[in-house]
Order: structure tokens, then C-alpha cells, then sequence
């Protein structure tokens, strides 16, 4: 009996054992890759500025099965909408559907520095009737397609004029550096030495801004247009180059002159765009300008609080004006100090106008017409006969700064001297393009103002000067003359 018992429990236990074997065992949870990605959603995130997507991380974690399906479901809201992250070769800026409202898409750029500062919408605060993001647009709409054609038969331009353009804006684009910049020196980009004429001002951001008003002034954004990637890489190097300073955004390298140019460039393409990414930078870039301002004497100069001349006045108010006309706040104290500036360098009673006295020259009175044009002077018999006076010996066919200005002034004014003065200057500044080797789609001019800008300076003031017929940023309509502030 008790070798019997002995045999049935080790029976038992053998069954035992052999029966916990047969038990099939659970699959282990495998790891599995999740990609992830970063980007903004509201106000979490700088209320939509561009941040950098990662590479993919490996993390452990249970395969997804049937069961799980309803929480995840429930859990879709909290998640990155991945339709909204976009990896592109190039920094990008994204596009939004108007400023004013909450952003309502969002985009990350591949390989972006995180010092990209964010972007805020900016609200249409004018003093006057606020500026929506269709208005704003809409006064752009001569620098495309037909339009842009009625406008150059109808104001003066010629097939030679805009063949001038595009060999322009070719030679520009070849020229833009590895970074995004464009430099006066020509250094960082294709040419290798090879165009003659490099300019030496240092600022990086004034020869970006000066060169990317040229594209956007045809109608080329960060958006759209056969330079869509040359405006992009451009604008995206101007908002890395902002320094945040207790006045405001710093986009100056040293000199006034970069800062109005950088600003000008943001306000055009803003405008043009309605992009929220743009919409901090120049906020801040406008409120530098503000409080940059000579508090006595109402101008600018190289650096803020500096007593005023009249040039770098005017690519501050240029700056102003068209981010005025953008929507943004400019406070009315600071265009009177240029009204109280232009009324310390005229002479003759504002027909002309000096640097920083009231000695008059004939590219400083270009320069002070334009900006009287644009803080709402209203004695038009004043800027009519100084216009007139100006445009009488005809065009000098190397002052590449007085004519950029004058023929703004002669446009906008409606002058009569405008038919016979443009025809002739059309022409001498299209035989001067040059037309060899790397050389080909620039201009040197042998003027002494702006010897220092060098082949890219007298290049970009060229192309803007052949696309006034169309260039209708709302600073360049007869509208926003009689507007105002």
C-alpha cells in the first residue's frame, strides 16, 4: 500500500508538471518605433513659431492592439496632427490665412535653430480704418501675371525694361550666400571673384533686405513664385539675424541703414503673405525704429539716438509707412518728429532739401520730396516745383540713388515731367545692364553715394527702379500718399 501511494504522488506531480509545460505562455510585448515630432498647438509653443522636428527615437512600448483602439481614439485630440508638420530641404516660413485671428496652421522646419524667434499675430491697430489681411494682399496684386503687364504699358515700362528685371533677379539669386544672405562684398555665395566692383559695408542684414525687395517687388514671396526658395532662405536669415534689445528687435549690424532695409523687407513680405512667423519679428523691428528715433530733432542716423540725416530717415519711414499700412501701430509723436526733421533741412521753402542742414543737393531732395509724399504734406505746388526742378536737366544716367527716388516721386505725384523723364531714364539704365560673362544681369554705376553698397547695392536699386510701374506696395500707390498716418 505505501509503495503503491508513493507511485500515485509521483504520478501526480509528473502530470503536474507536465501539464503547467503544455500551458501555452503569453507573447512578450515586442518594442515598437514611434517617430517623434514636435510642434506647436496654440500658445503652448511660442502661439505657432517654427521649432525642429527630431530624428526618430526608439522607445519600448506595448504593439498597439484591436482592444486598445477606442482609447487611442479617445486620445486623438491630444495629439500632433502630423498633416501639420512639414520637413522641407530648406528653411521655410509657414503660411497662415490672415494674421489677426488664431493661427490656424503651423510648420516646423527641417534642421531649424531654436533661437528662431517665435511669431505672434499681429492685430490691425491702425489709427485709421484697420487693415484686414484682403485689403492687405489685394494692393499687391499689379506684380503678377496680366496684371503686372497692364501696369507696365499703362506707366512707362517697356519688353526691355522687364527683360532687365528677370536678367536682375537671376543675378541676384546666383549670388545669394550658402546661409540665406546676401553680402555686399560678394563673399559667401558662387562668384568666386568673379564680378568686379564688391562693395565693403559690413551689415549682412541691409544687403539682405536691400536684396530681397527686388523679388518681392515681382511678386516673388516665401510662398509662391519661381524664387520662392531665394525668398524663403532670405527672410529666414533676416529673423535669425534679430537681436532682442530693450528698444526693440536689432536688425541694424552696425548701421541705421540695415535696419530699415532688413525691416522694409519684413513689412513687403508680411504684407504680401499675411505669415504669422513674420509677424513678432516686425513688431519688434518696428518698436527699434521707434524708440531709435532722435528724440529732438525727429531723424535718424548709423546709430539710434544719433542726430538725423536724410537718408537713413528715409528707409526708416519707408519701413514705417509700409508697416503702417500692414496693420501694426506706429505712434503719431514719431512721424511728427520726421515732419519736425524734413522742416530743419529744406531750403526754399521745401522745393529741396540737405543731408543734416539746409544745404540742398539734388539726391537729398529726392530723397525729402519722397518723404514729404509720405507724411501727408499737403502744399502739392511746393513738392510739384521741386519735382519739376529735378527732372529738368533729364536723367543722370549714373546717380542710380537720385533716380531710384525720383522716380517714385515723379510717379506718385503724378507729375507732369514723369512720361518724358522715365522713357529716357528706362533706357539708359537698360543699356547699362551688363551683358557678359558672370557679370551678366548686374549694374555698376559710377555713383559716388553708393560706391560702398558695390555690383549688389547699384544691382538691387536698378530692379526697383525698373519695376515701379507694378511695384505696388501700398508705400508706392498714390492711395497711401493721400491717406496719410
Amino acid at each position: 500500500m505505501r509503495s503503491g501511494y508513493t507511485s500515485a504522488v509521483v504520478h501526480l506531480v509528473l502530470l503536474s508538471v507536465l501539464a503547467v509545460m503544455l500551458i501555452e505562455r503569453p507573447a512578450r510585448d515586442r518594442p515598437r518605433r514611434l517617430e517623434l515630432s514636435f510642434a506647436t498647438t496654440g500658445d503652448a509653443a511660442g502661439h505657432g513659431g517654427a521649432v525642429a522636428s527630431p530624428a526618430p527615437i526608439e522607445l519600448a512600448g506595448p504593439e498597439p492592439r484591436e482592444a486598445d483602439e477606442p482609447a487611442r481614439a479617445d486620445a486623438a485630440d491630444h495629439e500632433v496632427d502630423k498633416a501639420a508638420v512639414v520637413a522641407t530641404e530648406q528653411p521655410t516660413i509657414a503660411r497662415v490665412a490672415d494674421a489677426t485671428p488664431a493661427v490656424s496652421e503651423r510648420a516646423t522646419a527641417k534642421n531649424a535653430p531654436s533661437a528662431m524667434p517665435a511669431a505672434t499675430p499681429v492685430a490691425a491697430r491702425a489709427r485709421r480704418e484697420p487693415v484686414n489681411a484682403a485689403q492687405a494682399t489685394a494692393a499687391y496684386g499689379n506684380r503678377r501675371g496680366p496684371a503686372r503687364a497692364a501696369a507696365v504699358r499703362g506707366r512707362g515700362g517697356s519688353a526691355a525694361s522687364e527683360a532687365a528685371v528677370e536678367r536682375g533677379l537671376a543675378w541676384l539669386a546666383l549670388h545669394q550666400a550658402d546661409d540665406g544672405s546676401w553680402r555686399f562684398d560678394l563673399s559667401g555665395c558662387r562668384c568666386a571673384g568673379e564680378c568686379s566692383h564688391a562693395g565693403t559695408i559690413g551689415s549682412t542684414t541691409a544687403a539682405t533686405g536691400l536684396a530681397l525687395l527686388p523679388f518681392l517687388g515681382a511678386g516673388h514671396t516665401q510662398l509662391d513664385g519661381v524664387y520662392q526658395e531665394t525668398v524663403s532662405r532670405g527672410l529666414y536669415y533676416l529673423v535669425s539675424r534679430l537681436r532682442p534689445t530693450p528698444r526693440g528687435g536689432d536688425l541694424c549690424e552696425g548701421t541705421m541703414y540695415g535696419h530699415g532695409a532688413a525691416t522694409l523687407a519684413l513689412a513687403e513680405a508680411f504684407g504680401m503673405t499675411r505669415d504669422d512667423l513674420l509677424a513678432r519679428p516686425l513688431a519688434d523691428a518696428v518698436r527699434f525704429i521707434v524708440t531709435a528715433q532722435d528724440a529732438y530733432g525727429g531723424g535718424w542716423r548709423y546709430l539710434p539716438g544719433q542726430s538725423g540725416d536724410t537718408t537713413v530717415t528715409a528707409w526708416q519711414l519707408a519701413a514705417l509707412k509700409s508697416a503702417h499700412l500692414c496693420g501694426l501701430e506706429v505712434p503719431t509723436p514719431t512721424i511728427d518728429g520726421v515732419r519736425r526733421f524734413l522742416d530743419r533741412v529744406q531750403s526754399r521753402g521745401g522745393e529741396a532739401y540737405g543731408y543734416q542742414g539746409p544745404r540742398a543737393r539734388p539726391g537729398t531732395s529726392a530723397i525729402g520730396l519722397f518723404c514729404r509724399l509720405h507724411t501727408g504734406w499737403q502744399d502739392a505746388d511746393v513738392i510739384d516745383r521741386g519735382l519739376a526742378a529735378l527732372a529738368r536737366p533729364g536723367p543722370d544716367p549714373d546717380a542710380i540713388y537720385l533716380n531710384f527716388y525720383l522716380s517714385q516721386a515723379l510717379l506718385q505725384a503724378d507729375h507732369a515731367a514723369w512720361p518724358r523723364w522715365n522713357a529716357r531714364h528706362r533706357d539708359l539704365l537698360v543699356a547699362r545692364q551688363s551683358t557678359v560673362g558672370h557679370e551678366r544681369g548686374s549694374w555698376w554705376l559710377s555713383d559716388a553715394e553708393t560706391a560702398p553698397g558695390g555690383r549688389l547695392a547699384h544691382t538691387a536699386l536698378a530692379v526697383l527702379t525698373l519695376e515701379v510701374y507694378y511695384r505696388l506696395l501700398p508705400l508706392y500707390r498714390p492711395e497711401a500718399v493721400d491717406d496719410g498716418w
